[in-house]
């Protein structure tokens, strides 16, 4: 048993609107040792399409190990996400209703507040860099998209690429469209972060794009929109991997938040941590 197990908190959703769901349900994990005298910085996973924070909690030990604390919770359309997931703007309103949960937290090293997004939960990560930059310290967004991952054209074939079911139908269902992909095709620009002005935003904090160059899930061509825009940006593409670039986007990312976090470690014993069979 661990001396600080796992727990599951619900939090309400307070800037919620009235047809939203009213509570934010999350994992919330803080290493042994925490006090309010000896805080801890705090890494938020967002999770992706299809991976809920079930399965993404197989990260919490390993930043456990690392005096981290760790939140996993769903995106919206996904999960248990309250947000209305056809309003852009709903994403605005739980990250402040989470913010603010996290803004009470004694044992929080504020300073060092983090998000750490996968796949479609890169796009939320890319939005609320720029619309929550002064709440985080830094933003890593694995395999997200923010523009032409929406466009007509590129819905029209991710079908019969990278995803192994029906790609196009899922961000359908995921985005509030339910089983109508062609309404979806025909409106889903309305949530391009290129269209609604969010990557034009002079305000971003630190932001970190990863993925692999041959992408079929998202278009890499995404995150080019994001470094030709507003605020300046950090980017490393994996070459010749797909979708997230993995394994090799792991190392790049713990490196990344270990200088943030002011952390000296191995990420190859961090990736040890997994319960998988890998060998790193």
């Amino acid at each position: 048993m661990r001396e600080r197990p796992t727990s599951e908190v619900t939090i309400p959703h307070k800037h919620g609107l009235q047809h939203e769901g009213k509570e934010i349900p999350f994992y919330y994990h803080l290493p042994p040792g925490t006090t309010k005298d000896k805080p801890v910085p705090l890494v938020i996973i967002f999770t992706g399409l299809d991976g809920y924070r079930t399965e993404l909690a197989v990260w919490i030990e390993g930043w456990s190990q690392k005096n981290v604390a760790v939140m996993v919770l769903e995106i919206p359309g996904t999960g248990d996400s309250p947000a209305d997931p056809s309003d852009p703007t709903s994403p605005e309103r739980e990250w402040s209703s989470l913010f603010d949960w996290i803004d009470e937290q004694a044992e929080i090293d504020h300073q060092k507040v983090a998000l750490w997004a996968f796949s479609t939960g890169g796009y939320y990560a890319i939005r609320l860099a720029h619309t929550h930059h002064n709440r985080l310290a830094g933003v890593v967004a694995l395999g997200g998209g923010c523009h032409h991952m929406f466009s007509p054209e590129w819905l029209s074939h991710v079908n019969h690429l990278e995803y192994p079911f029906d790609l196009a139908n899922t961000l359908a269902y995921k985005w509030g469209y339910g089983d109508d992909l062609e309404a979806f095709k025909k409106e889903g620009m309305k949530f391009s972060l290129v269209a609604d002005g969010t990557l034009d935003k002079p305000d971003c904090t630190r932001l970190l794009l990863v993925n692999g160059t041959e992408d079929e899930i998202f278009p890499i061509d995404d995150y080019y929109e994001c470094l030709m825009r507003g605020a300046t940006k950090e980017v490393r593409f994996v070459q010749d991997r797909k979708h997230m670039g993995e394994p090799d986007s792991f190392i790049i990312i713990f490196k990344w938040l270990y200088k943030l976090f002011g952390i000296q470690a191995n990420p190859i014993e961090q990736l040890k941590t997994l319960p998988a069979n890998n060998k790193y």
